[in-house]
């Protein structure tokens, strides 16, 4: 049984092995992946205890299967930039190449939803690879471009996106109904 729940400490190692082996994936053969693992550990280390100080609401998640890390989730409140009020950014999503298709991007991105209805969110930002698979992913559940950025020394066009979170999440319910049954 697949459970969703938020990641402590413990669990950044895996959550960033996760998120390496598929950056490669999002890159499309673009730009060359030059993350470094130690970076990345730290940076998102201290993304998860820094939330308080710059007046932000994080969730960092994890969808574990017997303890095993299976993807990850990582949200926090939109910048006024990317929407005025009442926003969010998914700030990543990547599931395990081994462990796609059983509907746990799907679950993350509910659990998602359902944390930050209390703050009364109304969309989401969302920055994608143009040639990433999951750029598709987020168009048919709603998501629309509404500009584009390069990144990677412009090697690499990034969509940013908006979502209505209330339709995308009826979208993503719909979809979950699939593997609700089994």
């Amino acid at each position: 049984m697949i459970e969703i729940r938020p990641l402590s400490e413990s669990n950044m190692e895996d959550a960033v092995d996760i998120k390496l082996a598929c950056w490669t994936e999002e890159l499309a053969g673009k730009a060359e992946n030059t993350l470094s693992k130690d970076k990345q550990l730290a940076f998102w280390t201290e993304w998860m205890h820094t939330a308080q100080e710059h007046q932000d609401v994080r969730l960092l998640l994890g969808a574990f299967e017997n303890e095993r890390l299976l993807g990850v989730a990582f949200a926090s409140l939109a910048e006024a930039e990317d929407i005025s009020q009442n926003g969010i950014e998914l700030n990543g999503l990547w599931v395990d190449a081994a462990n796609r298709n059983r509907g746990i991007s799907l679950r993350l991105l509910n659990y998602v939803f359902d944390f930050y209805r209390p703050h009364r969110i109304e969309k989401m930002v969302i920055y994608t690879p143009h040639y990433a698979p999951s750029n598709s992913y987020y168009q048919k559940f709603g998501a629309t471009v509404v500009k584009q950025e390069l990144q990677m020394n412009g090697k690499l066009p990034v969509d940013v996106m908006i979502a209505y979170v209330d339709d995308m999440q009826m979208q993503v319910k719909k979809a979950l109904t699939k593997y609700w049954r089994k």
